[in-house]
């Protein structure tokens, strides 16, 4: 077998390069896909010892406004291919119409390799900030099956479905967030400007304060002299706390917590099943065979655990093995969600029964996750009344107190 040298894409965008056997370039390339990477090019090389190059693992295909930008560019796209505009016009009108100067560049490159010769795929390959796996995948099956203007389309729409979720998600955390920095600052403000104000009246009484008075004071006079060091070590430990997550490992592990605890998890579960089922849709819609699909599925998913599990149901269904068999074994579905992808499995309508999937389940986390804030809501008001409340009281007896003591 012949040694060949390779750059190819991981499931998450990363650019990756290394050597691999095979009989033959397109074996070459066919073993690639099989490991789940995307390749851009492989060519023979000199008879060394094989490097194994393991993908690491990073996000890719940008994100907030030019993650939109991006979805508009691609709807606009399919728009103008659809109504017959040739490709290299539909890139050009596009790219006057874009806003994001950085994609605007980055649009006019891949024109310019396209008016060079270059496949759309490959052109866009050489962007991987804006243009990640999975949208390659989507763009070289439509042009392998003719229907460009179709995948762009499928694309279009698993982004705005996306970013419609992210948006819904993001609105309803938004007035717990807020209530909870009020709570927080309320209670700062008490303990560290009220409560000091009244401290000088309780010195030389002679009486013994309250046990909640005591502890309300000392909380104050630690808030005051502790204060800033406190907040500073907050916010270390959650910047260490973002560092740490970063971490491939720990964040899968914190991914696989998430998924066991009481509320929480069946949101995440749910919400996983969401995505996989309109990865796998959107995918096959889009041109791709199933173990292609699940190659790229990985990327596709935001929980750690679930896309680990993902690619071992990848090697399993290359390996002839049922998908609702290997989802189930590796339980990153739900048990309803896999019930109909195993009925359109057998029934070979498995595009159709996997976006009916998403559609539900995405209304199911936007709903569970309107019910959750509706009860956290109301949790983070009586906290905040409780907090507040017990401070005055705890003042106030301490004062009356005092005023016994006097008469």
């Amino acid at each position: 077998m012949a040694v060949y040298s390779y750059r190819a894409f991981s499931a998450t965008g990363e650019r990756v390069a290394g050597e691999i056997e095979a009989a033959d370039e397109r074996a070459a390339i066919q073993r690639l896909q099989g490991q789940g990477l995307t390749p851009i090019e492989a060519s023979p090389a000199a008879a060394l010892p094989v490097r194994r190059t393991a993908p690491p693992v990073v996000s890719g295909g940008g994100g907030g406004r030019s993650g939109a930008q991006v979805t508009m560019l691609t709807r606009e796209l399919a728009t103008l291919l659809n109504a017959g505009e040739p490709l290299e016009r539909a890139l050009a009108m596009a790219g006057e119409d874009c806003e994001d100067r950085k994609l605007g560049a980055a649009l006019a490159r891949v024109l310019g390799k396209v008016r060079g010769g270059s496949a759309l795929s490959a052109a866009l390959c050489e962007e991987p900030r804006f243009f990640p796996r999975t949208y390659l995948g989507l763009v070289r099956a439509g042009e392998a099956t003719g229907h460009l203007d179709m995948a762009l389309s499928e694309l279009a729409n698993l982004r705005e479905k996306e970013e419609d979720l992210k948006r819904k998600l993001t609105s309803a955390m938004i007035y717990p967030m807020i209530l909870t920095a009020t709570a927080v600052i309320a209670v700062g403000i008490m303990l560290g400007v009220v409560v000091p104000q009244f401290a000088p009246l309780f010195q030389g009484q002679g009486v013994q304060l309250p046990a909640s008075t005591r502890f309300v004071l000392a909380l104050s006079d630690g808030v005051r002299t502790n204060g800033r060091e406190t907040l500073i070590g907050l916010l270390v430990a959650v910047l260490l706390l973002v560092l740490v997550l970063r971490r491939e490992g720990v964040r899968r592990a914190a991914d696989r917590l998430l998924l066991r605890l009481p509320l929480l998890g069946a949101l995440a579960r749910e919400r996983a099943t969401a995505q996989v089922a309109r990865g796998l849709s959107t995918l096959l819609k889009g041109g791709l065979d199933l173990p292609q699909a699940l190659g790229h599925l990985q990327g596709m998913v935001a929980n750690r655990a679930v896309a680990s599990g993902l690619a071992q149901v990848g090697v399993e269904v290359r390996q002839g093995r049922r998908l609702a068999d290997a989802l189930a074994e590796q339980g990153v579905v739900v048990p309803l969600g896999l019930r109909l992808i195993r009925s359109g499995e057998e029934s070979g309508r498995l595009k159709e029964l996997s976006a009916y999937v998403a559609d539900r389940f995405e209304q199911r986390v936007a709903s569970r996750l309107a019910r959750l804030v509706q009860i956290l809501e109301p949790l983070l008001v009586v906290t905040l009344g409780l907090a507040v409340g017990g401070i005055v009281m705890s003042v106030l007896t301490a004062v009356l107190s005092v005023n016994d003591l006097a008469l």
